[in-house]
């Protein structure tokens, strides 16, 4: 079966006809040849018995008379018959009486037939002897015999047949081998062309093809226009994903990937970094679109008055000048700086004043570093414009940040970040209720860092959200099992960071501090986004923790967004606090903020006590609660 499996189909045809003609033929002849030579053994078998009949009466008297001696006469009919090969006549003791064997070879191969038959009294039927008769069975050997040759050779001729008829199955089927031989060969866009046979079934396969060869040209046909048609889109999805991934999409302006890769041309080049001054404040108090609006139109000036324009990102542009001296490009962005200043964007019938901060390097694959430090040194020390020198040390400085950077990987990694708890007093009862989580770096040599050395660097580096997730596990862990209430400082930026936000909730459900939890959340930075602060705080909230401004009364302090924030204490700033016992404004406007905090249902939080004319004059005034070096240092717990 396997064999015909892999074989031609002429093969399988006539080789399936012929095997299934074979043993029915063989099962046929071997049924027909037995049911014949039992038939002719049985004929013979009949023929002994009737001659040893024919010898029974004559050989009963003889035996009954005791007339020996007429044995050989009375068996001689028998004898003379030329089959029988041997006869052997006893009495009942067994002692022969009679015995013949034929001389001739008749015997054949095969054992002769053998029959005894006894001979009894007439009256009493006792057993006076036996006659045993052996009878040739040559002629049925010489008939199977014959019987087998035909057999034999009917089975020769079946396979003469056999490979007849797959020469006549092969070349009737030798169209369809030709067209298996075109349509293995055949690619989209030939033309098959077959033979004609005449037969019916051959017509059928090449209208079947052909019909196939037509539909797959059509459906090429479709595929090279569609492929065409996908080139045009992938060209234009192409061009359209490299003006996104190169261009700006408010301004529209080359953005910081296509700077960085005209500098890696390896050009010598002036390269300008304008920072938009107070460009958060604008967001802040007008809004976003306002915001995205001067951005805008600040680009289009800058792409004016330099030809070369990148927009870096934030409120950050870059502008590229080519073979200008420093005096040169110093004059002209002092002009650029003029003419800016000189501009006003219109706000809803108001007027704002823009006002930048440029830091400038010339050089080539280290420009865009060296252009960003002198932008920080130009912050750092108030000036509007500062070139990059190497001798004054701003790139040490950092290098140096650099380091820091590094350490407080380094301190994440080897979890030496840990936290010190400052006590926080209730004026009334006199008792520490509260704490207020404040984080600290332990340096390799076991020295304490303050967080002023560290925290803003790694706000810079990307660092910061792991900071602050440490902070939360590290002090939801250990007061998972106290009672007092607990706060951890949150900034605008980890509210806005989802994965921050997750990993809190989850930490303070996991821990089971939800209800003694107080999110402190720096309102002197400012809030960029309060949809999502307010966010946050329902989020929080709705799990029992409560929130808490800090720093209030500094910055840029707005009593209409407390409002909708919900707050439940305010912190007031130790700006305030610190002079509040000799400075009568201090002490107005905490009395401002203690009044409004009592009208929305906050309680006051007073930081900085440092001592106790401080503390007297807060609880006098009404403060609910004091935290500073007066009530408690911060320690570890």
């Amino acid at each position: 079966m396997i064999l015909l499996s892999k074989s031609r189909l002429s093969y399988k045809i006539v080789g399936s006809l012929i095997l299934i003609f074979l043993l029915t033929f063989m099962t046929l002849g071997m049924v027909v040849s037995m049911v014949f030579e039992n038939t002719i053994l049985v004929s013979e078998k009949q023929k002994a018995d009737l001659l040893l009949r024919t010898i029974e009466k004559p050989l009963q008297i003889a035996l009954y008379l005791k007339f020996y001696d007429q044995i050989e006469e009375k068996v001689s009919p028998v004898v003379s018959v030329p089959d029988v090969t041997e006869l052997v006549i006893s009495d009942q003791n067994k002692k022969q009486l009679y015995s013949y064997k034929s001389k001739d070879n008749m015997i054949s191969r095969h054992e002769a037939i053998s029959m005894i038959h006894e001979i009894k009294e007439p009256t009493s039927g006792q057993l006076m002897g036996t006659v045993t008769l052996r009878y040739s069975d040559l002629a049925y050997d010489e008939t199977r015999q014959s019987i087998h040759k035909i057999v034999y050779g009917v089975g020769a001729s079946i396979f003469v047949i056999f490979f007849v008829a797959v020469w006549w199955v092969r070349f009737l089927l030798s169209p369809l081998t030709n067209i298996a031989k075109k349509v293995r060969y055949y690619k989209p866009g030939d033309q098959m062309v077959f033979e004609e046979d005449g037969s019916v079934e051959i017509e059928q396969i090449v209208t079947a093809f052909n019909a196939m060869q037509k539909t797959t040209q059509t459906y090429l046909e479709q595929i090279e226009a569609m492929n065409a048609s996908l080139e045009i889109t992938v060209q234009e999805k192409t061009h359209e994903l490299e003006n996104q991934y190169y261009l700006d999409r408010l301004t529209g302006l080359p953005n910081r990937y296509r700077l960085q890769e005209r500098l890696e041309q390896g050009e010598t080049v002036a390269l300008a970094i304008v920072n938009v001054d107070d460009f958060k404040e604008v967001n802040d108090f007008f809004g976003i679109s306002i915001g995205d609006e001067m951005l805008i139109q600040i680009g289009i000036w800058l792409q004016e008055l330099s030809g070369s324009c990148y927009r870096l990102g934030g409120d950050e542009f870059a502008l590229i000048f080519n073979e200008l001296s420093q005096k040169e490009l110093e004059h002209r962005l002092n002009m650029l700086i003029k003419f800016l200043d000189e501009k006003t964007f219109m706000v809803k019938e108001e007027s704002l004043n823009i006002r930048v901060t440029i830091g400038v390097a010339i050089g080539n694959d280290k420009v865009l570093t060296q252009a960003d430090i002198a932008l920080h040194h130009a912050k750092e020390n108030k000036k509007q414009i500062a070139f990059y020198n190497e001798d004054e040390g701003v790139e040490e400085h950092y290098r140096t940040n650099l380091t820091m950077a590094s350490h407080v990987r380094r301190a994440l990694f080897d979890r030496r970040i840990i936290c010190y708890y400052q006590p926080i007093v209730n004026i009334e009862t006199g008792d520490i209720v509260k704490y207020e989580t404040l984080v600290r770096m332990i340096d390799e040599e076991g020295n304490i860092v303050p967080p002023m050395q560290f925290l803003p660097i790694a706000k810079r580096t990307k660092l910061y959200p792991q900071i602050t997730l440490e902070v939360v596990y590290q002090a939801c862990t250990l007061f998972a099992s106290r009672d007092e209430e607990f706060s951890i400082n949150l900034s605008d930026s980890d509210i806005r960071n989802p994965h921050t936000v997750s990993e809190i909730i989850k930490t303070i459900i996991e821990t089971g501090t939800a209800s003694r939890i107080v999110f402190e959340i720096l309102e002197s930075e400012g809030i960029e986004n309060y949809d999502e602060v307010t966010r946050f705080i329902a989020q929080v909230k709705a799990l029992g923790a409560k929130i808490a401004i800090d720093d209030f009364g500094t910055g840029y302090s707005n009593f209409e967004n407390i409002l909708k924030l919900g707050v439940d204490y305010i912190k007031v700033d130790g700006s305030l606090i610190r002079e509040i016992a000799a400075n009568p404004r201090h002490r107005i406007i905490v009395e401002t903020i203690i009044d409004f905090a009592k009208k929305i249902d906050a309680k006051t939080i007073a930081e900085f006590v440092s001592d106790e004319t401080i503390y007297n004059t807060i609880e006098e005034m009404g403060v609910d609660y004091s935290q500073g070096y007066f009530t408690g240092k911060p320690a570890f717990l």
